[in-house]
């Protein structure tokens, strides 16, 4: 399985090195003298959204295709910034589809964090390039396809990536969908405003709202996105009828406000959720995020009076983003309960049963904060996390669960601590909400360590090149890693495909049972377990603030 290491996973040939060209030359006139005969695969062409795309071939015999850039909604700017995403205009004549779109307003948190996990394996911070290619006009998605002209259409998987919903874009080298769409599935990967921009709630903007709303802006892209799915994906070989989100992190939070979300309803039937439970119990409204809105205005010079939303709109992205950072750390990342998108906060909503009734995959790794702890860990930053997250009558109580829990030193007991209050528990009152209203609920815990990973162990986002086979070259892989490769990749299609991810050659799945906190372990073994700290996330999720 070597090869593996060599595969291109930025969909472009090798160049041949030079003691290699004299052979690859007369490779080449052979096979083409061979093939004389033969006509040229032509690029493919695919009618959507009223126009003709041409996207390209991924391989010779002219059936992996993709097309890139394709804009879902018009592109949010001047008097659309701050607005719900508004129909694409289609164009005339056959349109590139060749190219991926710009990436959404953001600074270099993206690039910044491939650098720290390359780093921590050894490797230079000058291998992750800066994101240059940055633009308002971002709301593009990306399709992958081996069905193209297909008689029977395929399930499809459509990604929504992480980032906090500040950072991040579809077309990252990890998320491109080649592989996966090998697998007998139609793979979409979707941009969405981030940020001030797509998080932004103020009074000027709730006030122009025929809702009376403002903010969420990024999570109705995403609505527009899946509708776009919905009206043309099966001319590209997917099936409309079995849509499954996938997504990490902030993508995987998204998904579950889609979930909670009655504007969502039809528009999916599945969900692998991964590292994504932690907004389930935020309960900010339009109101109680108006005030940051203000601050950042305020600050960049942006004041009352009839003008300020021509003013607000004239700003450059550019500023905005570089205050907000200064201003307002920590904003305008949320899902707000405006009453519309989320009427009621999404715990409420899980516990009433009135949540969309999804097929779900849900799991979390198990070192999830641990890169962001700042070490040395001692036992003050510990009782800090415990005074910021949990009320102060419970403290004691939750520090004895926790001593019970894991044993080792601080620095294990706060990864669980802090892993827990985000991610375990979170996801797994999410598994036990989603229970009660479909069969098909299995999770899962990442725990697989890398070759050399002793910095990060099984860290956030460890996963996910597991789940596209596009592992960034600087990453160490042994036969494990390719093993477990092959086997979560045919979990997520064969979920995608039969919302059960078992099949033939792969190791069983049992289904989520509350009680035991039955599960599936991904790591140098896979195999059915039970536990998921339940005990713990009992006594904690009673007691965070």
């Amino acid at each position: 399985m070597s090869d593996r290491r060599t595969r291109d996973r930025f969909e472009q040939k090798p160049k041949p090195t030079r003691w290699f060209f004299s052979l690859a030359l007369i490779l080449s006139l052979l096979a083409s003298l061979a093939s004389c005969s033969k006509a040229p695969i032509t690029p493919p062409t695919v009618e959507a959204g009223g126009e003709s795309l041409l996207g390209v071939h991924l391989d010779p015999e002219g059936t992996l295709t993709v097309f890139r850039g394709i804009p879902y909604a018009a592109p949010p700017v001047g008097r659309l910034r701050w607005q719900p995403p508004e129909p694409h205009v289609a164009r005339a004549g056959l349109q590139d589809a060749s190219r991926f779109g710009a990436a959404c307003p953001q600074l270099q948190g993206n690039p910044e964090w491939y650098r720290d996990v390359a780093e921590k394996f050894g490797r230079s911070r000058d291998e992750i390039p800066d994101l240059t290619n940055i633009a308002e006009d971002c709301l593009f998605l990306n399709v992958w396809s081996q069905n193209l002209g297909g008689e029977i259409p395929q399930p499809v998987m459509v990604w929504i990536h992480g980032g906090g919903n500040v950072n991040g874009f579809s077309h990252e080298p990890n998320y491109r969908g080649y592989n996966l769409a090998k697998r007998g599935v139609v793979v979409v990967s979707i941009n969405y405003r981030l940020g001030a921009l797509g998080f932004m709630a103020h009074p000027a903007l709730t006030a122009e709202s025929a809702l009376n709303i403002s903010g969420n802006y990024g999570l109705f892209d995403q609505i527009a996105a899946l509708k776009w799915v919905r009206d043309n994906i099966a001319n590209f070989g997917g099936d409309p009828d079995r849509v499954t989100l996938f997504g990490e992190s902030a993508g995987a939070a998204n998904i579950g406000t889609l979930i909670a979300s009655p504007l969502a309803r039809g528009l999916f039937r599945r969900a692998i959720i991964q590292s994504g439970g932690y907004p389930l119990y935020d309960t900010t409204t339009v109101g109680d995020a108006e005030e940051a809105g203000v601050k950042l205005m305020s600050a960049l010079g942006v004041g009352d009076g009839p003008a300020r939303l021509g003013k607000m709109r004239a700003l450059k992205w550019q500023q905005i983003f570089a205050e907000a950072q200064n201003a307002e750390p920590g904003s305008f990342s949320r899902a707000l309960v405006d009453g519309w998108l989320l009427p009621r906060p999404a715990a409420e909503i899980f516990a009433a049963g009135q949540q969309n009734p999804t097929e779900i995959v849900i799991g979390s790794n198990a070192n999830e904060w641990l890169m962001y702890l700042a070490h040395p860990v001692d036992d003050s930053a510990l009782h800090a996390t415990l005074k910021q997250r949990v009320r102060e009558g419970n403290r004691a109580e939750v520090l004895a669960a926790l001593n019970k829990a894991v044993s080792g030193d601080v620095t294990a007991k706060l990864d669980l601590l802090t892993g827990a209050l985000d991610f375990h528990c979170p996801s797994l009152a999410l598994a036990e909400a989603q229970r009660r209203v479909t069969n098909h609920v299995y999770v899962y815990r990442f725990t697989r360590v890398r070759p050399g990973g002793e910095k990060l162990l099984a860290y956030h986002g460890a996963e996910i090149p597991y789940v596209f086979d596009t592992a960034d070259h600087w990453l160490p892989a042994d036969e494990v890693d390719w093993a477990l490769t092959e086997t979560m990749l045919g979990y997520w299609s064969q979920f995608a495909k039969t919302g059960d991810p078992n099949a033939e050659g792969l190791p069983e799945w049992p289904r989520f049972d509350a009680k035991s906190g039955a599960h599936q372990e991904l790591g140098d073994e896979v195999r059915a377990a039970t536990g998921l700290e339940r005990e713990f996330c009992e006594v904690l999720d009673r007691s965070r603030i």
